[in-house]
């Protein structure tokens, strides 16, 4: 399955630069940025450009209770871990036209860094790992060269996303949690 997820992404590498960002004049200033991407291969690259051994990946939507009660403990990690090598970057699977929901909800809670909605067909986190549905929320925890390492399903408490990034830092393999 590591050779399957490394192959998998390793292709998506070669893909092209994430689709351009929301058109900046329907945004205010002081919205973070909304990157649309239609492909996991768009969404691997642009990952490519993070400065941090570690990526942890939410996908959520504004419609999904769990991914709304799970968010805090994402923005408490991203907080924490600030400096440490380690960034969260949320993929929004919510319709293109609920773009405005998406930026209420990520200003809601206080998101400065730049966000994906994914725009193209399909699953895009079956994309990513396949053994994964269609399921909500899901979170991957990516290793430095953005091989998924650590895949959860479902809920996702402060001390699970701080042991499974744990794990992956400390060399560990877990792509089925």
């Amino acid at each position: 399955m590591r050779v399957l997820l490394a192959v998998l992404l390793v292709g998506a590498l070669s893909g092209c630069r994430a689709d351009s960002a929301v058109d900046p004049g329907d945004v205010s200033a002081s919205d973070p940025p909304v990157i649309e991407v239609a492909t996991a291969e768009a969404l691997v690259n642009d990952l490519d450009s993070i400065d941090a051994e570690t990526v942890v990946l939410n996908f959520w939507a504004t419609w999904c209770g769990p991914c709304r009660a799970e968010f805090p403990e994402f923005i408490r990690f991203d907080d924490e871990m600030s400096g440490q090598g380690v960034e969260v970057r949320f993929v929004s699977l919510d319709l293109p036209d609920d773009l405005a929901q998406v930026r209420a909800f990520l200003d809601e809670h206080g998101v400065e860094e730049p966000t994906y909605l994914y725009t193209g067909p399909g699953d895009l986190t079956s994309a990513l790992n396949p053994f994964v549905g269609s399921t909500l929320p899901v979170t991957m925890v990516l290793d430095e060269g953005r091989i998924v390492r650590a895949t959860h399903v479902g809920l996702m408490s402060y001390d699970q996303l701080t042991e499974a990034v744990a794990s992956v830092q400390a060399g560990g393999d877990d792509t089925a949690g």
